[in-house]
This record gives structure tokens, C-alpha cells and sequence, in this order.
């Protein structure tokens, strides 16, 4: 089995020829990315995988460079997109915190509530019981087989139904 040969570093010719292409190519990367990237660091990156082609002919120096820095470009522009759906995309997004002041409020609440709930309904004693430990308004929610706006209509009509008559607002 015969051993894979590596190139060569490329000679004086093919750096001297990248030299006097540079101007142009840094002109193809700037109108081709638009601020995607840095044309100087398209370009670097274009002569690098050009040295790297091995025995790569100088005529074709310049075609082949021009390919790579529209196609670094190109894959620039796919993984900016890809990044961006990916942050936009609802499925992805990280829930919404609640607040920890809802949350303390919600319980001094609930507390309260209990305190005037001796002839409640099961369901609303239920209510307050979850309100009560802590729980995260969507887990009560699920828990009660509603929706959380169904939760906080719930907790409206309790609050109603428990106020004194006098401090009712109408």
C-alpha cells in the first residue's frame, strides 16, 4: 500500500501571485459579503486553502480563489440564517421566568383567600391550595385543566365572591 503524499509548501511564485490578486480579491470579498465578515479575513482565509490545493497552477490561481471567497461567504450568510431561525423559533425559546413578586403575591393571596374559604366549593378550595404551596401559575393551570387566563379568571371570580361587599369595586 503505497504511503498518501502530502504537497508541498507552495513557492515564492504562488505568495507573490496572491500579493498582486489581493486588491481585487479584497474588492470581491466586500461586495460579496456585505458585513457578513471581514474581506481581509475572507481573503486570508481564500490563499490559505490555496496553499493548502497542493500543485495548483497559477493560471487557475485566481478562478479558484474567487470560487472559495464566494463560497465562504455563502456559508457565512447559510449559518447566519440557520442562527437566526433557530433564535426566532418558538419551540425553541427558553419559557418565560415568572416573577418571583408574582409569585410571593400570588401565595400572600391565596393565604389570605383561605383564611375567608370555609364554604367554598371543592374545586375553588383546590385552587387555593395549589396557589398556596408556590406553585408556578402554568403548572396550576395544567394541574386544574385549564388554561393560565382560565386560572386567572378563576382566581378573579373567588376574590369577588370572598371581598367584603363594601370594598367591591364596581
Amino acid at each position: 500500500m503505497a504511503k498518501k503524499r502530502y504537497s508541498q509548501a507552495p513557492d515564492d511564485s504562488y505568495w507573490e501571485e496572491c500579493v498582486r490578486l489581493r486588491p481585487s480579491l479584497l474588492r470581491i470579498a466586500a461586495w460579496r459579503c456585505q458585513g457578513l465578515l471581514d474581506p481581509e479575513d475572507i481573503v486570508q482565509e481564500a490563499f490559505l486553502r490555496g496553499a493548502e490545493a497542493g500543485n495548483l497552477e497559477l493560471r487557475w490561481l485566481r478562478p479558484f480563489l474567487v470560487t472559495v471567497i464566494f463560497r465562504l461567504c455563502v456559508d457565512e450568510a447559510r449559518r447566519r440564517a440557520v442562527v437566526e431561525r433557530l433564535g426566532s423559533h418558538r419551540r425553541l425559546l427558553p419559557p418565560p421566568a415568572e416573577d418571583p413578586a408574582e409569585t410571593a403575591c400570588d401565595r400572600a393571596e391565596a393565604r389570605w383567600l383561605a383564611v375567608r374559604s370555609k364554604d367554598l366549593s371543592p374545586s375553588d378550595r383546590r385552587l387555593l391550595s395549589l396557589l398556596t404551596s408556590g406553585c408556578a401559575r402554568k403548572e396550576i393551570a395544567d394541574e386544574l385543566g385549564t388554561t393560565p387566563q382560565g386560572m386567572y379568571s378563576a382566581v378573579h371570580r373567588l376574590r369577588r365572591r370572598i371581598s367584603p361587599v363594601g370594598s367591591r369595586r364596581t
